[in-house]
């Protein structure tokens, strides 16, 4: 089974080596509140998503709706340029921010079970790969992107929940185009609950909502599931055929490390 790893496998943390018995001790605490941390920020960034829709159709529909003072072409126009800017910042980031952090705290509590079973007790549980600069989400560094929390003993689940770890730190336009549609159906969700509308105002605001979410989620799955292939050629064309003859040999080396620790795990 190839593994998933999010950056550079190469510069890992993943060694084979034992962790210490105060660290063993450790763990588990820190491993909790870890992923306590990711799973505070994940709630934190869909209540955030999901309240602004009802706030921002609640607080003060009359201002919204009457434009202060502008020409209804003006407010036309205003409403349209602000949907379609907040469209590209919160489909695409909401992606990111939501599926970045949901799978380090699934991947923690994953951590914490496994820390709290002696057969786990003289290995280490995750490791931290380097990414270079520019090469995931989030804001800019002056040096390479730590992705830790990375599945020392990989399984199917681990597989699973890593493809959207890779997913949420990594670049995919496709997938950032996929989640525009989303982005346009947070403004129409304004729309579809606010009050003074007509109720024909709100069924038609309610339905496009549907159909761009609905959008969202057909083309998202298209570009998740056309990821991996797409990494799988490209690790086979750049990590194999045009590799130098020493890195060639240093790759081997570590798929039989790789191997090794599989084979003393079992």
């Amino acid at each position: 089974m190839t593994e998933l790893v999010a950056g550079d496998p190469e510069r890992s943390t993943n060694d084979g080596g034992r962790p210490s018995p105060a660290g063993v001790a450790l763990r588990p605490l820190g491993y909790l509140l870890v992923g306590l941390v990711w799973l505070v920020i994940w709630l934190f960034a869909v209540g955030l998503l999901v309240g602004s829709v009802g706030y921002l159709a609640f607080d003060d529909p009359e201002t919204t709706l009457s434009g202060g003072g502008r020409a209804p072409a003006a407010q036309a126009i205003v409403l349209i340029v602000s949907a379609l800017f907040l469209a590209a910042v919160i489909g695409p980031g909401g992606w990111h921010v939501l599926t970045a952090s949901w799978p380090l705290a699934v991947l923690s509590f994953v951590y914490l079970a496994r820390s709290l079973r002696p057969s786990y007790a003289g290995e280490k549980l995750s490791f931290t790969a380097y990414g270079f600069r520019g090469s995931t989400f989030g804001p800019p560094t002056a040096g390479d992107i730590a992705l830790s929390l990375q599945p020392v003993r990989p399984t199917p689940f681990t597989d699973r929940v890593m493809r959207f770890y890779m997913a949420g730190w990594g670049w995919n336009p496709r997938m950032l185009l996929a989640m525009l549609p989303a982005g346009l159906a947070w403004s129409t969700a304004i729309g579809a609950i606010m009050p003074g509308l007509p109720d024909a105002a709100h069924l038609t605001f309610r339905i496009v909502t549907v159909a761009l979410l609905a959008a969202s989620l057909v083309l998202g799955v298209r570009a998740f599931r056309a990821r991996p292939a797409r990494d799988a050629d490209a690790a086979e064309e750049t990590g194999v055929a045009h590799l130098s003859a020493d890195e060639r040999a240093r790759r081997l080396e570590q798929l039989k490390r790789q191997r090794a620790r599989r084979l003393r795990k079992e």
